[in-house]
């Protein structure tokens, strides 16, 4: 299990950076674009590096990767707190986020080969709450401790980079390992894997980091903006990664939710759903507050089902590292498709709208790619 603090922690340090910097430009007076492109130039950087990784990580390097990886992320985190001008900020988002990228994907690989045998379901269940209640760390104690100042900021980071650093280096792998080999896993209850639900895994994380992203950049830029103390702004996003990492847990224990279309109508449908009370209600903060942060079932269930589809079938490397590219195009899209739509509305809540729009669309799609991928009956 201690493991498993590694990606939660590494989190906590993206998500800190990531709040502090756009709250800070937000007071700044910075515009909605360049702030946009600030998130932009991360997800670019973040899903070319984890393309390039899927063919580079391997069982044999994926520990090095790793180590190699939290050093310059813990250093890169404490260069974006300190600096203000904008092109120097960009260039070390950047960096971190090419040490994200490649964490992630050595971190995923190394998960799998030190699975037990017919436990995948419980290790990516793990997986997605230890990442998400870290990520939610980060942004609870950046909002908390962005008054007392980069410094404070700063040795945050530095004691999460050496946890990390402790954690992997005192880890002893597990013996079982299989030589190589993946095998899929059937669990009781549920359907076997069927191939185009490595799509439709990649579909699921897009549109979940279309919505998560702007979300996470954009609100607390809006909240500085209108007055929100940066403490009150880091609560509705901590609760969204909190309650996302329980959903994600949930869905280990849910064999029936494995390789069938309802499921993923119904998590496309309910996050659709809340779009539409927040944009119904838009001049009420608690509104607006609980639906950000019920967001987090619908990120959580579909984190879950993205990575445990393409660690379940087919080459899990390249699986892991196009379902890296995407969250990083997921989130450049939905970055510039929200910026684009409330400059044009005019009404920073018009983002929803485009929320709402593609977990519809997104649902929909999967559905019929479900239908189209079931193996037909013999008469």
């Amino acid at each position: 299990m201690r493991i498993y603090l590694c990606p939660a922690l590494l989190d906590w340090l993206v998500f800190l950076v990531i709040f502090a910097v756009l709250y800070g430009a937000g007071e700044r007076g910075v515009s909605t674009i360049r702030c946009a492109w600030l998130g932009g130039a991360f997800q670019i950087s973040y899903m070319l590096t984890s393309l390039a990784a899927g063919f580079m990580v391997n069982q044999r390097n994926a520990r090095m990767l790793l180590l190699g990886s939290t050093v310059f992320s813990a250093l890169a985190s404490v260069y974006c707190l300190f600096i203000k001008a904008y092109f120097p900020l960009l260039a070390g988002l950047i960096c971190l986020s090419c040490c994200m990228a490649v964490f992630f994907n050595a971190f995923q690989m190394f998960m799998r080969n030190e699975t037990i045998p017919g436990s995948l379901a419980r290790t990516v269940g793990i997986y997605t709450m230890a990442w998400s209640i870290g990520a939610g760390g980060g942004v609870l104690s950046a909002g908390v401790f962005y008054r007392f100042g980069p410094f404070a900021l700063s040795g945050i980071a530095l004691v999460v980079g050496g946890i990390m650093l402790a954690a992997l280096l005192t880890y002893a792998p597990r013996q079982h390992r299989s030589g190589g080999r993946e095998i899929e896993e059937f669990m009781q209850g549920s359907r076997r894997a069927a191939p185009i639900y490595i799509v439709i895994g990649w579909l699921i994380i897009f549109t979940s980091m279309f919505v998560q992203r702007p979300l996470h950049t954009f609100f607390p830029k809006i909240s500085a903006e209108i007055g929100i103390s940066a403490s009150w702004a880091g609560l509705p996003l901590f609760l969204n990664m909190l309650i996302q990492g329980m959903a994600g847990l949930a869905m280990a224990k849910l064999p029936g939710a494995l390789y069938r279309r309802l499921p993923l109508m119904l998590i496309h449908g309910a996050g659709a759903a809340i779009c539409g009370l927040i944009l119904l209600l838009p001049d009420s903060l608690p509104a607006t507050f609980i639906g950000v942060s019920l967001l987090g079932i619908c990120s959580g269930a579909a984190s879950f089902l993205s990575v445990y589809f393409c660690s379940n079938s087919g080459n899990r490397a390249i699986n892991i590292g196009v379902n890296e590219f995407l969250v990083g195009l997921g989130s450049f899209a939905g970055l510039f498709a929200a910026e684009w739509r409330m400059a044009a509305a005019g009404n920073q809540h018009a983002l929803y709208e485009v929320f709402a729009a593609a977990m519809v669309v997104s649902g929909l799609i999967q559905a019929a790619l479900a239908t189209l991928g079931r193996p037909r009956r013999r008469l």
